[in-house]
């Protein structure tokens, strides 16, 4: 998922919030941290570092999948008070089956159709260009 320039720190931080929620703390020492990383790629290279923060927010968009709702509440509730998208909505727009659709053009079933209605509702993903999907698999069925 495309990352801009204009939203990256805002990124930066929420990855940096979730870090420890989702990887086991052995893995977070200082020189393999995944921000200590992502910060030593954004010096040499911004651009594959947004690339890499994009990856990672995936990962962690796919590690939470199976939060019950209550912690993705709580967890939306913390990053809102800290002024960062919450949860919910980076799912909604980094969605491995929102991407995969938009990257088809084209809308496949029911569950697919309801993935991309979620995603344009929360407003996280590009309402333009996924109501045409919508549209065109709702004149389908």
């Amino acid at each position: 998922m495309r990352i801009d320039p204009s939203e990256y720190a805002s990124l930066r931080s929420w990855f940096s919030h979730m870090v420890p929620k989702v990887f086991a703390s052995e893995l977070l020492r200082p020189d393999t941290h995944p921000i200590a990383v992502l910060d030593r790629m954004a010096v040499k290279t911004p651009a594959r570092a947004r690339s890499g923060l994009g990856m990672a927010i995936v990962d962690v968009v796919e590690f939470t999948s199976d939060w019950p709702a209550s912690d993705v509440t709580a967890c939306d509730h913390e990053l809102l008070q800290l002024g960062l998208p919450t949860l919910s909505e980076v799912r909604a727009r980094f969605s491995k089956l929102v991407q995969r659709v938009v990257r088809r053009g084209h809308i496949k079933s029911d569950d697919e159709f309801y993935a991309i209605r979620n995603a344009v509702e929360q407003q996280a993903a590009d309402s333009a260009s996924l109501w045409p999907l919508l549209e065109a698999y709702e004149a389908r069925t």
